[in-house]
């Protein structure tokens, strides 16, 4: 599904590190506490006259910020929600497909807006490429599942092979394979030398530019292929950047990407970049954001997607080695492909990738970067780069949110990021992220609370995405 408009409202949105959980799930009783004790004062919504399905019994979370609701109620009609409220309130109709959730937690399906189907955490590009680039629509159906499966039910592929991600992408919304609503990028457009194009492990993916009418061009290449998105990279100049924005706008798209010093950031700010991937933002290890790109962050409403857990998985690895044999990523992977990751990852300390290990004070400072931006009041979305080294699809997304629980966030705030305002960065507001009558049917119900601990959402047993149910409580995962 492709944006068709432009949307110009633009706001903001972990305990990875043992010694931290127990302040995060501090923080998070403390904030959520306060919500559960409240009734719900929410809309309710009329009684609809039928409905396909209903999910029933949890406590309703629905993506607008509000207090939940227990004894929540989600009712669909087709692909569509028609009633959302509580039992006391709502009547499942006759005919409907029950889906209990009793006990557990209703909310809408998370959107993780930075992934790579194309890559399942092994550790060698180079090999990995090179060894797999003629199955890359297998690798896709592999990964898109890993994400669904876990709760992902829109995620935005951000560098991948344009004909994998077409194959892909008409094959999950056909139906024939289970997967996410697949935005893409339809690879990066960048401004290299030669030699760094032939040493690149993605260069089939790259659309390397000289001039500003080659960059026009690249750009209006990857919307004709279908790109829901347009991802940039380093290298390039003002004026190229500029063409991208402006066929990106006509579009109704978005530019997001890499940034180099602190000057190419403030150029690409400037220019109409809208999105920051990383957060690095220049800083390295340095806990303070300069204010002068915190001010044009701010002043161009630029958005921000942090993927932390992408710079923290290697360090996390090294301290606990048997993280290397995720069970949910294993058992959701062909043996075959898993024994090629499992060798790749065998010694995480070794990896450059993420500069050698879990650093106390590069754990420090991203925290203290990623407060200084939302108490600026720069726009924080929640993606995660899952598929890089070690970062599985099965676990990015709930990592990445129990990062910013760690950090500070309200679990609330954290929750809408990752439904509601994820959509809006797409401009699908009016589609997804919140369990609101017309918009479609994603939904997904959590073996916990994650309002009490965002690590609850490693139970996700049920998954419904545009209406159809993929995945139901005590389901064996294959």
């Amino acid at each position: 599904m492709v944006p068709t408009r432009r949307p110009r409202h633009k706001r903001l949105l972990a305990a990875a590190v043992p010694a931290l959980y127990g302040a995060a799930v501090a923080l998070s009783l403390a904030v959520a506490s306060p919500a559960l004790a409240q009734p719900f004062d929410g809309q309710r919504d009329a009684q609809p006259e039928s409905a396909t399905l209903a999910v029933v019994g949890g406590l309703l979370i629905d993506g607008h910020e509000g207090p939940p609701l227990p004894g929540g109620i989600v009712l669909v009609d087709g692909d569509r929600i028609v009633a959302a409220g509580s039992r006391e309130t709502l009547a499942v109709p006759d005919g409907a497909e029950i889906l209990d959730a009793t006990g557990m937690t209703i909310m809408p399906g998370l959107i993780d807006v930075h992934v790579h189907l194309d890559i399942l955490g092994h550790s060698d590009y180079q090999h990995w490429h090179g060894s797999h680039r003629p199955n890359y629509a297998a690798i896709m159906e592999v990964s898109a599942r890993q994400l669904l499966l876990n709760g992902v039910t829109t995620a935005v592929d951000l560098a991948g092979n344009p004909d994998a991600l077409v194959a892909t992408r008409e094959r999950v919304e056909s139906g024939a394979i289970p997967g996410p609503r697949i935005v893409a990028s339809m690879g990066w457009i960048t401004h290299w030398t030669d030699d760094q194009v032939q040493r690149h492990h993605r260069r089939t993916h790259t659309i390397n530019v000289r001039t500003v009418e080659e960059a026009r061009t690249a750009a209006r290449t990857a919307i004709a292929q279908g790109a829901g998105i347009l991802k940039v990279h380093t290298g390039l100049t003002q004026a190229q950047l500029q063409a991208i924005s402006t066929e990106a706008e006509r579009s109704g798209l978005r530019v997001t990407g890499h940034v180099g010093d602190r000057d190419d950031l403030l150029m690409r700010i400037r220019s109409g970049q809208d999105g920051i991937e990383h957060l690095y933002l220049s800083a390295g290890d340095s806990p303070t954001i300069h204010p002068d790109i915190i001010q044009g962050l701010v002043d161009q409403q630029t958005w921000v997607v942090p993927t932390m857990i992408q710079t923290m998985v290697q360090g996390l690895s090294a301290e606990w080695p048997d993280r290397r044999d995720n069970r949910r990523a294993r058992v959701l992977t062909p043996p075959d492909l898993w024994a090629d990751i499992r060798r790749s990852i065998e010694n995480p300390r070794r990896f450059g990738y993420f500069g050698g290990g879990l650093r106390a004070s590069r754990f420090q400072a991203m925290g203290a970067r990623l407060r200084q931006l939302r108490d600026a009041g720069v726009r924080l979305l929640v993606g995660t780069d899952a598929g890089t080294p070690l970062n599985f699809h099965t676990d990015a997304t709930w990592q990445e949110m129990d990062l910013m629980v760690g950090f500070g966030f309200p679990p609330m705030e954290v929750l809408v990021t990752a439904t509601r305002r994820n959509a809006e960065y797409l401009g699908l507001g009016d589609e997804l992220g919140s369990l609101t009558p017309g918009k479609l049917a994603d939904i997904i119900v959590v073996d916990g609370n994650p309002l009490l601990s965002m690590r609850d959402l490693r139970n996700v047993v049920a998954v419904v995405k545009d209406g159809r149910v993929y995945k139901r409580p005590d389901a064996e995962e294959r």
